[in-house]
C-alpha cells in the first residue's frame, strides 16, 4: 500500500477495531484513583496552579526527586499548608535539595534515601524506589521502621538499585499510573533525559504507565501496535486542543489512525525528513485508533483550567 492522508470532519464517530494490543484512558491518567498510582515531582517550578493540589489528591504515593522537594515546598507559602503535602519519599544525590528543606521535611517523617551513585539520574532512582515500594514485600516496612541509623539500612551509593536487581525477577506485576510534574522544561538536557525515559522505561519496566504533564501539553509514548486512546466526549471538547505524533525514536512509520483531524495510513514519519504530524487533533468523539510500527511521543495539548471539572 501506499502512503495515505484523509482529512475528517471535526467530529465522527470512531469504528473501534475488532482488537488491539493496547489501551489508554486519558480520564484515568489524571484520576487513577482505583489503581496503583505515584505522583513524582522533579526539580524544576510547579507550574500548573491550584491543578496541583488536585492532582496531588489522585495520587496514592507522592515522591521528589532531590531538589523536586525545593519546588513542593516552594509552591507553598507558609509551613501550616506545607505540613498538609507531605511526600512520601524525596530521593537522589541530595546535592540539590536545600538543608532546611530537607530538616523540614525530616522532622515530620517523610522518608528521605540518599544515592550517591552518578550512574543512574534522581529521575532513574526515583522509579527503582517506587517500584520496590509497589512489589518488594518487606520494603515499606524497612523504612517505617527507621531503626536504623542511616539511610534505613539502604547503601547510600546504589542501595535501590542493587535492592531493585535482587528482587525484581520474583515481583508479580501490575500496572502502576505514573505522573510526572516538572519533566519537560528548564534545561534542554534534562528535558530530552525524560524522553529517552518514556522510551526506556517501557522496555525496562513496562509495568509504569508513564505520563508526563506540562502547563500546555500531555505526554505520554503510544506502543508497538494497535492503541485505543479513550476520553470523555466532554473532556475532549473542553479540554482538549492539537495533538502531534512525534518520532523521537527514530524514523518509522504511522501503520493507521482512525479519529485524528488528518488521518495517516502507511506513513512514513521522520524528524530528520522534517515530516511530522504536528498540529493534527482528537476528532473522534470519544476515542482515537494508532497503530505505529515502533513507539512514538504522543502530546496532547491541554486547557488547563478545564481539567479542574474533569479531575
Amino acid at each position: 500500500m501506499s502512503e495515505a492522508v484523509l482529512e475528517n470532519p471535526d467530529s465522527m464517530v470512531v469504528k473501534k477495531p475488532a482488537s488491539y494490543s493496547h489501551e489508554l484512558d486519558l480520564t484515568e491518567l489524571l484520576s487513577p484513583n482505583k489503581h496503583d498510582s505515584a505522583l513524582l515531582i522533579l526539580n524544576q517550578k510547579i507550574a500548573i496552579g491550584k491543578l496541583f493540589e488536585k492532582l496531588w489528591a489522585n495520587y496514592q504515593v507522592r515522591i521528589c526527586a532531590d531538589g523536586g522537594a525545593n519546588r513542593l515546598y516552594e509552591y507553598f507559602s507558609h509551613d501550616v499548608e506545607r505540613s498538609k503535602f507531605l511526600p512520601d519519599y524525596i530521593v537522589g544525590d541530595l546535592d540539590s535539595v536545600r538543608d532546611e528543606i530537607l530538616s523540614f521535611y525530616l522532622e515530620r517523617g517523610v522518608t528521605i534515601i540518599g544515592q550517591t551513585s552518578q550512574y543512574s539520574t534522581d529521575f532513574t532512582k526515583s522509579l527503582r524506589l517506587l517500584s520496590l515500594h509497589f512489589y518488594h514485600a518487606g520494603f515499606q516496612q524497612m523504612v517505617k521502621a527507621n531503626n536504623f541509623q542511616e539511610n534505613y539500612g539502604i547503601d547510600n551509593c546504589d542501595g535501590l538499585f542493587q535492592l531493585y536487581k535482587m528482587n525484581r525477577a520474583s515481583w508479580n506485576t501490575r500496572s502502576i499510573n505514573l505522573m510526572v510534574l516538572n519533566a519537560i522544561d528548564g534545561r534542554f538536557d534534562q528535558t530530552i533525559h525524560s524522553i529517552t525515559q518514556l522510551y526506556t522505561a517501557s522496555k525496562t519496566d513496562a509495568y509504569y504507565r508513564l505520563c508526563y504533564l506540562t502547563s500546555t501539553d500531555l505526554i505520554i509514548l503510544v506502543p508497538t501496535g494497535g492503541t485505543l486512546i479513550r476520553y470523555d466526549k466532554q473532556f475532549k471538547t473542553q479540554c482538549i486542543r492539537n495533538c502531534g505524533l512525534l518520532p523521537l525514536g527514530g524514523p518509522t512509520v504511522i501503520n493507521s489512525t482512525r479519529g485524528l483531524k488528518w488521518d495517516v495510513s502507511d506513513w512514513h514519519t521522520s524528524i530528520m525528513e522534517g515530516k511530522v504530524s504536528s498540529s493534527n487533533r482528537f476528532v473522534g468523539e470519544d476515542c482515537c485508533y494508532i497503530d505505529v510500527k515502533d513507539p512514538v511521543v504522543l502530546n496532547i495539548e491541554l486547557t488547563l483550567p478545564k481539567l479542574h471539572e474533569f479531575i
